[in-house]
Protein backbone atom coordinates (compact mmCIF):
# COMPACT_ATOMS: atom_id res chain seq x y z
CA UNK A 1 0.00 0.00 0.00
CA UNK A 2 2.52 2.01 -0.59
CA UNK A 3 1.58 5.77 -1.90
CA UNK A 4 2.06 9.50 -0.88
CA UNK A 5 1.31 10.80 2.20
CA UNK A 6 -0.95 13.52 1.87
CA UNK A 7 -0.89 14.31 6.03
CA UNK A 8 -0.26 12.74 8.86
CA UNK A 9 -1.16 13.30 12.89
CA UNK A 10 0.89 12.09 15.95
CA UNK A 11 -0.23 10.26 18.83
CA UNK A 12 2.50 9.57 21.49
CA UNK A 13 3.62 6.21 20.36
CA UNK A 14 2.59 6.11 16.65
CA UNK A 15 2.08 8.37 13.48
CA UNK A 16 -1.23 8.16 11.75
CA UNK A 17 -0.46 8.69 8.24
CA UNK A 18 -2.98 9.64 5.39
CA UNK A 19 -2.64 8.29 1.69
CA UNK A 20 -3.74 7.81 -0.96
CA UNK A 21 -5.46 4.44 -1.83
CA UNK A 22 -6.62 3.24 -5.22
CA UNK A 23 -10.11 3.00 -3.80
CA UNK A 24 -9.48 5.85 -1.64
CA UNK A 25 -7.67 6.62 1.29
CA UNK A 26 -5.81 4.63 3.59
CA UNK A 27 -5.01 6.00 7.26
CA UNK A 28 -1.57 3.61 8.34
CA UNK A 29 0.29 3.33 11.91
CA UNK A 30 4.01 3.99 11.72
CA UNK A 31 6.00 3.42 15.08
CA UNK A 32 7.36 6.80 15.95
CA UNK A 33 10.90 4.82 17.75
CA UNK A 34 11.40 2.20 14.85
CA UNK A 35 9.70 4.07 12.08
CA UNK A 36 8.20 0.54 10.85
CA UNK A 37 4.45 0.19 9.55
CA UNK A 38 2.25 -1.44 11.26
CA UNK A 39 1.03 -4.12 9.08
CA UNK A 40 -2.24 -4.97 10.80
CA UNK A 41 -2.82 -1.39 10.90
CA UNK A 42 -4.43 -0.51 8.27
CA UNK A 43 -7.76 1.47 7.39
CA UNK A 44 -9.41 2.66 3.87
CA UNK A 45 -11.50 4.87 3.52
CA UNK A 46 -13.31 6.28 0.68
CA UNK A 47 -13.61 9.61 1.13
CA UNK A 48 -10.76 11.98 2.75
CA UNK A 49 -12.43 13.85 5.23
CA UNK A 50 -13.77 10.74 7.36
CA UNK A 51 -9.60 9.29 6.81
CA UNK A 52 -8.58 12.56 8.33
CA UNK A 53 -11.10 12.33 10.99
CA UNK A 54 -10.12 8.84 11.74
CA UNK A 55 -6.16 9.59 11.90
CA UNK A 56 -7.18 12.81 14.30
CA UNK A 57 -9.11 10.14 16.35
CA UNK A 58 -6.75 8.06 16.53
CA UNK A 59 -3.74 10.10 17.60
CA UNK A 60 -5.81 11.71 19.94
CA UNK A 61 -6.69 8.13 21.67
CA UNK A 62 -3.18 7.07 21.14
CA UNK A 63 -2.11 10.77 23.26
CA UNK A 64 -5.15 9.60 25.99
CA UNK A 65 -4.17 5.91 26.24
CA UNK A 66 -0.44 6.87 27.15
CA UNK A 67 -1.07 10.09 29.44
CA UNK A 68 -0.75 9.13 33.42
CA UNK A 69 -3.15 10.22 36.25
CA UNK A 70 -0.56 12.40 37.34
CA UNK A 71 0.04 14.57 34.25
CA UNK A 72 -1.82 17.75 34.51
CA UNK A 73 -3.21 17.58 30.69
CA UNK A 74 -5.15 14.57 31.36
CA UNK A 75 -8.44 16.19 31.06
CA UNK A 76 -7.68 17.94 28.19
CA UNK A 77 -6.35 14.44 26.55
CA UNK A 78 -9.28 13.10 27.35
CA UNK A 79 -11.53 16.12 25.70
CA UNK A 80 -9.26 16.09 22.72
CA UNK A 81 -9.87 12.35 22.55
CA UNK A 82 -13.97 12.73 22.90
CA UNK A 83 -14.07 15.51 20.32
CA UNK A 84 -12.39 13.58 17.98
CA UNK A 85 -13.89 10.58 18.46
CA UNK A 86 -17.81 12.48 18.38
CA UNK A 87 -16.46 14.56 15.03
CA UNK A 88 -15.29 10.99 13.20
CA UNK A 89 -18.74 9.19 14.58
CA UNK A 90 -20.68 12.49 12.67
CA UNK A 91 -18.13 12.32 9.34
CA UNK A 92 -18.70 8.53 9.23
CA UNK A 93 -22.63 8.53 9.26
CA UNK A 94 -22.71 11.70 7.11
CA UNK A 95 -20.86 10.13 4.37
CA UNK A 96 -21.42 6.31 4.88
CA UNK A 97 -17.95 5.48 5.25
CA UNK A 98 -16.91 3.05 7.75
CA UNK A 99 -13.61 2.59 6.70
CA UNK A 100 -12.62 -0.87 5.53
CA UNK A 101 -9.31 -2.66 7.31
CA UNK A 102 -6.12 -3.47 4.91
CA UNK A 103 -6.25 -6.57 5.22
CA UNK A 104 -9.33 -6.94 3.87
CA UNK A 105 -8.61 -4.96 0.87
CA UNK A 106 -5.23 -6.53 0.47
CA UNK A 107 -7.40 -9.90 0.40
CA UNK A 108 -9.45 -8.73 -2.28
CA UNK A 109 -6.92 -7.61 -4.52
CA UNK A 110 -5.19 -10.83 -4.19
CA UNK A 111 -8.12 -12.62 -5.56
CA UNK A 112 -8.05 -14.50 -9.07
CA UNK A 113 -10.10 -11.95 -11.85
CA UNK A 114 -10.78 -14.67 -13.73
CA UNK A 115 -12.05 -16.99 -10.73
CA UNK A 116 -16.11 -17.70 -9.88
CA UNK A 117 -17.61 -14.57 -7.95
CA UNK A 118 -19.47 -15.29 -5.33
CA UNK A 119 -22.13 -12.74 -3.53
CA UNK A 120 -24.03 -12.63 -0.76
CA UNK A 121 -27.71 -12.07 0.01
Amino acid sequence: MGATILAACEGRHWRYEIAEHADGYVVRMRDLDTGDVEADGTTVFRTMPVAFAFAEMSAAFDRFTASTDDEPDDFETATDFAVSERAFCDLSTLLCDGGVAGSLVQAWERRPADGPRQTLH
